[in-house]
C-alpha cells in the first residue's frame, strides 16, 4: 500500500510541472495610479492671460497743462488810425491725445488753447472826439499744432475764433473775428521755455491787430 501511495504522489507532481506557465503578456496587471494634478493648482488646465482692454485716449490731457504769460507791442492796421501800444497776453494750452496719430498716441501734436489779450489804443482823431483812447480786450479759443517740440526747440501754430471788446473807444465796434498765431522759442528746462508769439487778430471790415509778445511757457 505504501508503494502504491508513493507512486500516485509522484505521478501528480509530474503533471503539475508539465502545466505551461502563463505568458507575461497575458498576466493580469494591477492598475497603476496616474499622477493627476489637483485642479486647484496653478496651470490646470493652462490658462491664457486675461485680455487687457485697450485704453481709449482721453479727449484732453490736463496733466500737461501749460500757461504762457507775455508782454510786448500791439501794432494796428491803418483803419485804426492808432500808433503802436502796449500789448499783454496770457494763454493756456493742453494736448488733445484723441487727435494724436496712432503711431505716437502720447505725442503732443494737436492741442486746445484759450487766451486773453489786451492792447492800449490811442486813436489819431480830432481832439473833440470823446474816448479816443482806451484798453481793448480780446478773448480767443481754438486749436494749435506742435510743429516742432523737443528738449531744445518749440514751434507751435494756432488758429481760432475771437471776440473783441473795445470798451466804448470811439468808432470801434465790439464783435467776433478770428485769429492766427505762432509761438517759437527754446526750452529753458524741463518745465519752462522762452517764446516769441505774434498773434494776428482779424476783426470786422478788414481790421487787423498784431500783438507781438515775449513770454514764458510754464508747464504745471
Amino acid at each position: 500500500m505504501i508503494s502504491i501511495a508513493i507512486a500516485c504522489w509522484l505521478a501528480a507532481a509530474t503533471r503539475v510541472q508539465d502545466v505551461p506557465s502563463v505568458p507575461r503578456e497575458m498576466a493580469l496587471e494591477e492598475p497603476t495610479a496616474r499622477n493627476v494634478q489637483d485642479p486647484a493648482q496653478d496651470g490646470f488646465p493652462p490658462k491664457e492671460p486675461p485680455a487687457i482692454p485697450s485704453k481709449r485716449p482721453s479727449f484732453i490731457d490736463l496733466d500737461w497743462l501749460e500757461l504762457s504769460p507775455g508782454a510786448g507791442v500791439a501794432v494796428f492796421s491803418p483803419k485804426y488810425r492808432a500808433n503802436p501800444g502796449l500789448g499783454l497776453s496770457v494763454m493756456a494750452h493742453a494736448p488733445l491725445p484723441w487727435l494724436s496719430p496712432d503711431n505716437d498716441p502720447t505725442g503732443d501734436y494737436f492741442g486746445i488753447f484759450a487766451a486773453a489779450s489786451s492792447a492800449s489804443i490811442d486813436r489819431n482823431l480830432s481832439p473833440s472826439v470823446d474816448h479816443r483812447r482806451g484798453i481793448s480786450s480780446f478773448y480767443t479759443l481754438g486749436l494749435d499744432y506742435s510743429v516742432l517740440r523737443d528738449s531744445t526747440w518749440i514751434l507751435i501754430a494756432r488758429a481760432g475764433a475771437l471776440y473783441a471788446y473795445y470798451d466804448g473807444i470811439a468808432d470801434l465796434n465790439s464783435g467776433f473775428g478770428f485769429t492766427l498765431g505762432l509761438s517759437a522759442g527754446i526750452q529753458l528746462s524741463g518745465k519752462t521755455g522762452l517764446t516769441y508769439s505774434p498773434e494776428f487778430l482779424f476783426g470786422q471790415s478788414g481790421s487787423l491787430i498784431v500783438i507781438n509778445t515775449l513770454g514764458l511757457l510754464i508747464q504745471f
